[in-house]
């Protein structure tokens, strides 16, 4: 990367991602066992290397028999088969069965040869049932108006998968069902995309943990902990570093700790971003690396800055908390799924209806911390927190959406159909 943008130069964000993204690519494969792999994207095609089914099997606790012995059952008519065995689970019928008998079986448990039929038990009498004889001794079948079908409750061999196909594709996400499946067809250390390692750290001479009983003009670290959670939500392994003072020197000696050899696959700070006499990120970046963009047209927090130093991506976020949790979600979210190997989707975005007028007095786009509600008519509406200072993380607790007004002067009057960010779902999730 060789282009140092200009200070002054403010984008769009759909740029500033896409110069964001531009530097990314998914991070190198990991093999993790299958109790570690859920919700990850895989790295490669998963095959199995057995049919799935593994055999014929019984659907349902019943008795396999011979469709041709019963077919001509009825409630009328009904036909009464000796019960040759019991088979659970796991155990396997020797020889083949004879016909005009029945075999008590469990579900789960493999056909046995000959038998091309499971009736449940709820459709049978058992007869001749005994603490000697648990299985019974006859089955009648045709009593109730439940008329089997020839092939009914049978789980045929290879009805998922045969041996050697393709279950699931390298980009797919694992979900629960995934891991289960890839679990029968033998994969036992899966091939996932490694999750990224990201420092978190804020700035600010004011600042004291949340351990401590903040001293006169201090406040306690809220964007760190905020930041670090929003990290971890979105899939990576996050180490939140303490604090440092406002200080040019405090600065490059963080970032050159933490981007040396590369310990960490993204940086994130807040706090530091504007252009006050304290506020050092773009330019400390700038001495130390190559700067993408260091001002974004949203609001809140315009002073969005990434950068690279070391290889190492560098994101300095607003100080305002509530800003900084916005540009997080906006900017820097996205930037960690694609390292994971998810697909470049945003977060479901839908359409609702403003419940108030909204003002807007500068052409920056908003992001406003919303509440969306779903009315008795099927209908969604959506409602802008009270207070939107840039200071408070209560509306983005209380919010479930962002709401868009786009760049320029419109304000949205009540009834206006507006885009909300739905920040409560996964990307790529249906609303």
């Amino acid at each position: 990367m060789s282009t140092q943008y200009a200070s002054k130069e403010m984008i769009r964000v759909e740029e500033a991602l896409d110069r964001a993204l531009g530097i990314i690519e998914p991070l190198e494969a990991e093999r993790v066992s299958l109790t570690e792999c859920g919700g990850r994207v895989l790295a490669q095609d998963i095959a199995s290397d057995v049919d799935i089914a593994a055999f014929d099997n019984s659907a349902m606790d019943g008795f396999a028999l011979r469709f041709e012995d019963i077919q001509a059952a009825s409630a009328e008519n009904p036909i009464t088969l000796p019960i040759a065995g019991h088979l659970g689970a796991g155990s396997v019928y020797e020889g083949s069965l004879e016909a005009g008998k029945a075999i008590r079986i469990m579900t789960g448990a493999p056909l046995p040869q000959g038998a091309d039929t499971v009736v449940k038990i709820e459709n049978v009498e058992v007869i001749g049932e005994s603490e000697a004889c648990p299985a019974g001794a006859e089955v009648r079948i045709g009593a109730t108006d439940k008329a089997p079908k020839r092939g009914d409750n049978v789980r045929l061999r290879g009805e998922e998968a045969k041996a050697g196909d393709v279950l699931l594709c390298a980009g797919e996400r694992l979900t629960p069902a995934a891991v289960g499946l890839i679990a029968s067809g033998g994969t036992a250390q899966v091939p996932v995309y490694r999750q990224p390692r990201v420092a978190v750290f804020s700035m600010g001479s004011e600042l004291t943990s949340a351990a401590e009983t903040p001293k006169p003009g201090q406040i306690r670290d809220s964007n760190g902990p905020a930041l670090a959670a929003a990290a971890q939500e979105a899939g990576a392994l996050v180490t939140l570093v303490p604090h440092i003072e406002d200080s040019r020197e405090a600065l490059r000696s963080t970032f050159q700790e933490l981007a040396h050899k590369q310990k960490y696959d993204l940086v994130v700070l807040s706090g530091g971003a504007a252009e006050g006499d304290f506020d050092f990120t773009a330019s400390v970046i700038r001495e130390m690396g190559e700067i993408l963009f260091n001002k974004v047209c949203m609001r809140p927090g315009k002073a969005q800055t990434l950068g690279v130093i070391d290889g190492v991506p560098v994101f300095g976020l607003p100080g305002n908390p509530a800003a900084a949790v916005v540009g997080f979600e906006v900017l820097v979210r996205p930037l960690l799924r694609k390292m994971q190997g998810f697909v470049a989707a945003p977060r479901p975005v839908v359409k609702a209806r403003v419940t108030q007028d909204i003002k807007k007095r500068e052409p920056r786009r908003f992001y406003l911390r919303a509440r969306l509600e779903r009315e008795a008519s099927g209908e969604l509406v959506v409602t802008p927190a009270k207070n939107q200072s840039s200071a408070l993380l209560s509306s983005s607790h209380a919010s479930n959406c962002l709401l868009i007004l786009p760049e320029g002067l419109n304000p949205a009057t009540a009834g206006d159909v507006v885009d909300c960010v739905c920040v409560n779902i996964t990307e790529g999730e249906v609303v």
